[in-house]
């Protein structure tokens, strides 16, 4: 039995059903480098703690990160701009290519057999 992948976005077919190589060969093609980052930022530990950092933020003080910067602590604002830097600009890191599941996960698409 052959399994398909049901995907409408980017590259998609109008039927939106896929088979599994048929989209690999569309995140490939459109999202490769996307999903590479997404992934990425989802265990890379700058980005984990920036992220977190930022929620504290908005939990704390209801505001965005440029608000809370106006008139506090120098020190967080320093370490917030450092995680972010890390996180964006984490060229150094290799950052593996997706697998199925992974672009399935990023993609929004539903497996069915």
């Amino acid at each position: 039995m052959v399994e398909y992948i049901y995907y409408s976005g980017v590259g998609a077919k109008k039927s939106q059903k896929h088979t599994v190589k048929e989209f690999v060969n569309i995140m490939n093609k459109h999202f490769n480098i996307e999903c590479s980052n997404y992934k990425h930022e989802l265990n890379y530990k700058p980005c984990i703690e920036y992220k977190e950092m930022n929620n504290d933020i908005m939990k704390k003080y209801n505001k965005t990160f440029s608000e809370y910067n106006k008139n506090k602590n120098n020190k967080t604002v320093k370490k917030f701009k450092k995680l972010v830097n890390k996180c964006l600009f984490s060229k150094n890191v290799r950052k593996p290519k997706c697998n199925l599941d992974e672009y399935i996960d990023f993609s929004g698409a539903e497996r069915n057999a």
